[in-house]
């Protein structure tokens, strides 16, 4: 078809541009021009680690306290129980303070019953009952034993409750160990051949054989079945011996790695009634090296072998005016954090292979498959039976379906989120990890991130590569790319960019603040997910993670800030300049994140 059609013919003249018009055959094709999309987000900020603040943080005194009868003459006295007394009384105002006292001679008891705080008056403590108790014998095994026993109760107690390991890494527990003798009595194995041997006996098998020396005295069938007696002593075993002793303080001491306990430290003092010079302080004391054949020597060797395993102090007391606990180090744990991890997540923008499809409810499912299958994309729940979508889809093998309410057969009947991490108390259970802990594992990343995207939130595997593509667990978490599958296009075309540098705010009080630039977040079109208006809100969150510099076990103290962006395909969005600026005001414990549409916690514009 022949058209009359204007070309425009660009000429430059000293005067400008020229056009002109032309009847000759020009095919007249439509041409469309390829439309911008804006759908880019940067955060800019600013966050704070949290000051120092040791009046939070735990500290727990445990007294090991010898009350054998050698004690009612080597301190003649009872300056033992007023040095208890002291420092009982020195911090029984402090609501972060806690006390366990352990006796021990022939019998072991904890007279607190765990620990918990004293004034310094209690009868069961420091009356006849208690640590002024005494009989002729030192049970240093049974004693440990029984603390042993007691930490591990009190820790697990923490672990399960209301403060969780977050707060087993900021306590600080102390025991202090006192005696001014061996232990006694030391129990041996016995032997059923040779019949002239000196522990030889026809009834080694037997549960309550044992065979003792008692202040250097054999006893053959020492009868231990008394409430309180021997408590870890076992027929035909030895017992008491120093070895036993060791593996016992190394037992204790362990018990800070397994719970990540902030600080322990066993610290050792012995009390013997002769001076530097060796010249006793008295007549009783002169009696009692007698009478219970004490070895000073070997005594202040066991002791101080056992503070140099337990990490702690040892002192020696020449008499019972000396005694004095006050000088051991009672402070609580004071750390300064430092930043262990910056991730930002835009929860409606779930990563795909090569782009990101919508989540209009966030719940890790996007929109298109959960139209495809039934599922409300606006509900994180669908049939509200306590579990989200993306668990129940997970698990359609193993009895759960999001749309039955009757399946699984046990319904979630606890939905709270104790730890803020988006996942309700019987999705923690059901995949193991702490319902007090926003990363269970220490690695730097929420559980809920981890459960989605198919790592292992309870196995620090942030350095390896689920899905084999060449770039590690970690980054792809950073950069909003799938961990568990590869997708080169969106890594390489619309990952996130990260800035960190240290903050120009100057804090005097020992926090540290960080400067942090997020560029390249992409905008999706969400639907409607509040009524009108709300037509393509993505909700972004910045999860900080701070921890002690010094510590890589400290599973870290998380806060939260919230931006939210409006982009409507393909040219709609606020804020128009594609930036927003937080404080660190905006960051708030992941427990008290507000996602409320009218007053909640979310940025919204910098405009």
């Amino acid at each position: 078809m022949k058209r009359f059609t204007c070309l425009f013919v660009v000429v430059m003249f000293s005067g400008g541009f020229v056009w002109a018009c032309s009847d000759t055959d020009v095919e007249v094709k439509e041409t469309f021009e390829t439309v911008q999309v804006d759908d880019q987000l940067t955060i800019h900020g600013e966050v704070c680690t949290a000051p120092p603040d040791d009046s939070e943080f735990p500290v727990k005194i445990m007294f090991i306290m010898d009350c054998s009868g050698s004690m009612q003459q080597t301190d003649e006295g009872d300056q033992r129980v007023e040095a208890v007394r002291q420092v009982v009384r020195r911090y029984a105002n402090n609501p972060q303070i806690f006390f366990n006292v352990i006796k021990f001679n022939g019998r072991v008891a904890d007279l607190t019953g765990g620990f918990r705080q004293l004034s310094g008056d209690e009868t069961e403590v420091f009356g006849p009952q208690g640590i002024l108790e005494a009989d002729s014998m030192t049970d240093y095994q049974g004693a440990l034993g029984v603390a042993y026993q007691v930490l591990l109760d009190d820790m697990m107690s923490v672990a399960n409750g209301a403060g969780g390991l977050p707060e087993l890494t900021r306590t600080k527990y102390v025991v202090i160990f006192f005696s001014d003798g061996t232990p006694d009595p030391v129990c041996y194995g016995c032997v059923t051949d040779p019949p002239n041997h000196p522990r030889y006996s026809d009834e080694c098998h037997e549960d309550l054989h044992v065979i003792c020396t008692l202040m250097d005295t054999i006893v053959l069938d020492m009868d231990y079945r008394e409430e309180g007696m021997f408590p870890m002593l076992e027929g035909g075993a030895d017992y008491n011996h120093n070895y036993q002793i060791f593996q016992l303080v190394d037992a204790i001491m362990d018990l800070r790695e397994s719970f990540h306990v902030g600080e322990m430290r066993f610290h050792n003092a012995f009390l013997y009634c002769r001076d530097q010079f060796g010249v006793a302080t008295s007549a009783l004391c002169a009696a009692a090296e007698i009478a219970y054949n004490l070895d000073p020597d070997r005594g202040r060797a066991l002791l101080r072998e056992m503070s140099r395993r337990g990490n702690g102090t040892f002192r020696d007391f020449t008499s019972g005016q000396d005694i004095n606990f006050l000088k051991i180090d009672y402070t609580s744990i004071k750390r300064t954090y430092a930043l262990k991890n910056l991730m930002v997540t835009n929860v409606n923008a779930f990563p795909g292979i090569d782009h990101f499809l919508a989540d209009s409810d966030g719940d890790g499912l996007d929109d298109d498959m959960e139209m495809r299958d039934g599922y409300d994309p606006l509900k994180a729940d669908t049939d509200d039976d306590g579990y989200q979508d993306f668990i129940e889809h997970r698990k359609l093998s193993a009895g759960f379906d999001p749309l039955d309410p009757d399946r699984p057969d046990e319904p979630c009947s606890q939905t709270q989120d104790s730890d803020g991490d988006g996942l309700r108390y019987c999705e923690e259970a059901l995949y193991g990890t702490d319902d007090k802990l926003v990363d269970s594992d220490a690695d730097g990343f929420p559980d809920l991130y981890e459960i989605r995207l198919g790592t292992d939130p309870l196995r620090n595997d942030v350095n390896e590569d689920l899905d084999s593509d060449g770039q590690r667990n970690a980054d792809e978490f950073l950069f909003h790319s799938h961990p568990g599958r590869s997708d080169e296009v969106l890594w390489e075309d619309h990952r996130y960019w990260y800035e960190l540098r240290e903050a120009e705010t100057v804090n005097l009080e020992d926090q540290k603040c960080y400067g942090f630039d997020i560029r390249y977040i992409t905008l999706v079109t969400t639907k409607d997910r509040a009524g009108p208006g709300t037509r393509g809100f993505n909700d972004i969150l910045i999860w900080f993670d701070q921890a002690s510099y010094d510590d890589p076990l400290d599973p870290g103290r998380f806060r939260v800030a919230c931006v939210r962006a409006q982009y409507i395909a393909p040219d709609y969005k606020i804020p128009v300049k594609g930036e927003i600026t937080l404080t660190d005001d905006d960051f708030v414990l992941p427990g008290d994140l507000d996602l409320d549409f009218q007053g909640g916690s979310c940025v919204t514009s910098d405009d």
